[in-house]
């Protein structure tokens, strides 16, 4: 059922208003004005949401999230705007050096020693990282005999095939995209930066106790309000000696929904590896009362903020990785841990300076050294630390350099 737009709060009864509120979200936030193509796909989800949050009073973050990022045709991931590179919103590590994706198909090579030669990548960005992987493991004589990809995006997918047709035209045949998880699954998983725009709710410290994140709407645009709830109340029990350290006022996120994506997954594979790269922290480290603002950000225009309901659906919104989480949700699926390390200590232990006295051509950032593009991948204030690596398995025998000795291996 919908509602008539004088029903409607003011800030999307009419686009004309919606455009006079994008504009000034775009002052505040000292970013470009978008199209009004991107306006019009804002406001019509604007609309949309406003009606949910309508009929059910408000919508917990997770449910807004979910609807901003994959609403189907409106959403950042299902619409069709430019994502990653400089001329989009943010720029990941197959972006920024080839170096990543040919130190990733060393680990991938050594994986297919224990369990089949394929690959299943979720949410392959540009494409960027296949062609690497793929060239590598070409240049090895080791080339997978299949390639999955798993992508929401239309907008990415095509990109992603695209990018295939132009470079490794003659490996075309060995990719298959897919709609869904396959029923079963044998060989490596991937997915690098994926697990940290998963929805996820918010949660804050009041004097009530911990009080769960709504949005809500009035005639001005969206807000959040916090609510104590059985959600809140239950999460504050269970992680009681956590919450008990945090000021009035703490931020943080919580995610059961990661959780149940990577159960979803393990159910699938049935025998190999799975690898996840992403920005991230141990539990203690990521609930630290030391981080008071939670660790939410938002994309726009390679600029980074924390207002997530701004910009609707033209704009990433992430936060980092509960690793303890996952390697707990990881065991209870009757997976492994594999290892769990930094990205500069796995790519370095993974072999990634053997490429670096190569001449590299990058097609990527060809106005940036191999040095540079090394600094960013392996150094402690770039992705270096802050991007972790967990390695999981199911039936595996086999081990990974980048998890050696040398790497932490307990989350």
């Amino acid at each position: 059922m919908e509602l008539e737009s004088s029903s409607l709060p003011q800030f999307c009864r009419n686009f004309e208003d919606y455009c006079r509120l994008l504009t000034e979200q775009c002052k505040i936030l000292e970013v470009p004005r978008p199209d009004d193509y991107a306006i019009e796909v804002s406001y019509q989800l604007a609309q949309r949401i406003a009606q949910q949050i309508h009929f059910h009073g408000k919508l917990p973050f997770s449910e807004f999230m979910q609807q901003a990022l994959y609403a189907p045709g409106l959403g950042y991931y299902s619409a069709g705007s430019r994502k990653l590179g400089e001329a989009g919103d943010f720029v990941t590590a197959p972006e920024i050096s080839p170096l990543f994706g040919k130190t990733l198909a060393l680990s991938v090579q050594q994986a297919w020693q224990h369990t089949a030669k394929h690959i299943l990548e979720f949410g392959a960005g540009s494409g960027r990282l296949m062609c690497d992987i793929l060239r590598q493991c070409e240049a090895e004589q080791c080339l997978p005999d299949r390639y999955f990809v798993l992508e929401v995006s239309a907008e990415l997918k095509q990109r992603q095939q695209d990018l295939l047709r132009e470079e490794l035209p003659h490996l075309y045949s060995r990719v298959t995209w897919l709609e869904d998880l396959p029923q079963s699954f044998d060989g490596v998983m991937l997915a690098n930066e994926v697990v940290d725009a998963i929805p996820f709710e918010l949660l804050m410290q009041t004097e009530q106790g911990l009080a769960q994140g709504f949005v809500q709407t009035s005639d001005q645009g969206f807000s959040l309000t916090f609510v104590p709830t059985d959600f809140s109340r239950g999460w504050q029990k269970q992680h009681q000696e956590i919450c008990q350290q945090w000021p009035d006022g703490y931020l943080a996120e919580t995610y059961d929904l990661r959780g149940d994506w990577l159960s979803a997954l393990l159910s699938t594979l049935n025998q190999g590896c799975l690898l996840l790269l992403d920005y991230g922290y141990e539990e203690e480290e990521l609930y630290s009362p030391y981080r008071p603002q939670g660790t939410l950000q938002c994309y726009y225009r390679q600029k980074k903020h924390s207002m997530p309901l701004t910009l609707l659906g033209l704009q990433d919104i992430t936060a980092s990785v509960n690793f303890t989480q996952l390697a707990q949700q990881a065991l209870d699926s009757g997976a492994k841990v594999l290892g769990f390390t930094s990205q500069a200590q796995f790519l370095t232990l993974s072999g990634i300076e053997q490429f670096v006295a190569q001449k590299e051509d990058s097609d990527t950032m060809p106005h940036v050294s191999v040095a540079q593009q090394l600094q960013t991948l392996l150094m402690p204030n770039e992705m270096g630390q802050n991007i972790k690596v967990l390695g999981l398995s199911k039936d595996f025998s086999g081990a990974l350099s980048g998890f050696s000795s040398f790497g932490r291996q307990t989350v």
